[in-house]
């Protein structure tokens, strides 16, 4: 039985290719539509090739008009159903379509082709792609005498379907305007900016598509590095780090000279070493960042990253430390300077059990970063906690006190004067200084609980 199925469905093939070749070798274009096609002024086709294309333009004028049908599927009335060849048809024109513009685009019949897709988009309700190929109508064929009844058509559209609230006010005037003519792949660069500039999830893959679409022509232009570069973020973004990646280094190698060269380099560097844990890698790319681009606003995170990655992944302390006091020396100013110098004094203490160096580093911040409170607060801070585990009370005091004398009424200086009072009362038995420093809390400090604690504490200590 299935023999004699498939049989009979090889000689319905058969006789529908035979009899739509027949059909489309003796039926001129014009005696499906209402107005037939103009060619394409810009057309650059001649000879066989003209031939050919007049063909296929002629064959996608038939295809437009095709309708969807319905066959019945399987055997028995129980068990047929019935089978609409609707979104396979669709499915099949966008590819036609896509073919013969992959072949011919700009010229020839391209804009009838666009609006054949348009038409296709509408009839299947695909608004992402009707806003999209709107769009591209817009900018790449500002010359074509469909403009008016394709984006007027499409106007209607945009006013009634819902899919177009969002976007309907930023929609229309474009679709409505005349943008600036230029040459064409300058007018494909405007219409990928204005793709992305809605913002919209739903464009997202369509995006994508006409960004690379953008990248097979044009790859010899300049504002294909930009493009490329888009393509890259798209990628990270969308959690695709090594296609992002790969990206960013055909960027580079084949638009070493443009200005997104830089950019593409530093978050090559920032992949390798936060997602793929390529630290000798990241390591090298940052110092080829820092050779290229001394001057960068990413120079110094750049140094800084090196430094963070012979600290915390190779856990090579000397090297660090080199590399920390690099970032402050070359880029002082830096928002990771005081940070870097906090880590070499950590190093320095926990890791080289150097205490008096270390000391030597804490007060250095703390001297030339007086304005990083928090950084300069902790430096100090840890000074002090070093000279205690010295038994060398006194200093740590004086460190203490110096929190509370260069920030006063911040929670570092609280807890420098609780630090200060208790190392009076426990350490050096001087209960009249421990006094005087609760008195200090009370009286910087009111209303807290730290406050009142003191107030016992003085209480405590007087009888």
């Amino acid at each position: 039985m299935k023999k004699k199925v498939i049989m009979h469905r090889i000689v319905i093939s058969i006789f529908f290719i035979s009899t739509v070749r027949a059909f489309f070798n003796n039926a001129p274009a014009d005696s499906v539509i209402n107005q037939p096609a103009e060619e394409n002024v810009n057309s650059k086709a001649t000879g066989v090739q003209s031939s050919t294309e007049k063909e296929y333009y002629n064959y996608l004028t038939q295809l437009n008009f095709e309708q969807p049908k319905q066959f019945w599927l399987g055997t028995g009335l129980l068990l047929r159903k019935n089978v609409k060849t609707a979104d396979a048809l669709n499915e099949y024109k966008i590819q036609e379509y896509r073919t013969y513009l992959d072949k011919y685009f700009p010229n020839a019949h391209s804009d009838y082709i666009q609006r054949f897709m348009i038409e296709t988009y509408i009839d299947w309700e695909k608004w992402n792609e009707v806003q999209a190929n709107l769009l591209k109508f817009t900018y790449l064929y500002q010359e074509s005498p469909l403009r008016g009844p394709v984006l007027e058509n499409g106007s209607v559209k945009i006013q009634e379907e819902e899919y177009f609230a969002a976007n309907r006010e930023k929609l229309l005037p474009i679709i409505q305007g005349l943008p600036e003519t230029g040459e064409i792949h300058e007018n494909y660069f405007q219409y990928l900016i204005t793709l992305l500039s809605f913002k919209d999830n739903r464009l997202t893959s369509i995006v994508a598509r006409e960004a690379w679409e953008f990248i097979r022509l044009y790859t010899d232009k300049p504002q294909t590095s930009t493009v490329l570069f888009w393509m890259a973020e798209i990628d990270l973004v969308s959690d695709n780090p090594h296609s992002a990646l790969m990206i960013y280094k055909k960027l580079m190698t084949l638009f070493p000279s443009s200005n997104e060269f830089a950019t593409a380099l530093y978050k090559t560097g920032t992949i390798q070493q936060d997602i793929f844990s390529e630290f000798e890698t990241a390591t090298a790319t940052f110092r080829q960042f820092l050779e290229q681009f001394p001057e960068d606003d990413r120079s110094s995170d750049s140094q800084y990253r090196i430094a963070m990655i012979a600290d915390q992944n190779f856990k090579d302390w000397t090297t660090a430390i080199d590399e920390y006091e690099t970032l402050v020396t070359q880029f002082p100013t830096s928002d990771n300077a005081a940070t870097a110098l906090l880590r070499v004094g950590e190093i320095q203490a926990d890791k080289l059990k150097q205490r008096d160096v270390a000391i030597a580093t804490y007060n250095r911040l703390a001297t030339e970063y007086t304005d990083d409170t928090a950084n300069a607060t902790e430096a100090l801070q840890r000074a002090g906690k070093l000279y205690e585990k010295s038994k060398a009370f006194e200093e740590a005091i004086n460190h203490y006190m110096k929190v509370h004398e260069k920030y006063p009424g911040t929670e570092g200086a609280l807890e420098s004067l609780e630090k200060s009072a208790k190392l009076y009362e426990k350490k050096l038995k001087r209960n009249d200084q421990a006094i005087e420093v609760l008195n200090i809390i009370v009286a910087e400090f009111p209303d807290t609980k730290n406050s009142k604690k003191a107030e016992k504490k003085i209480k405590k200590l007087n009888k």
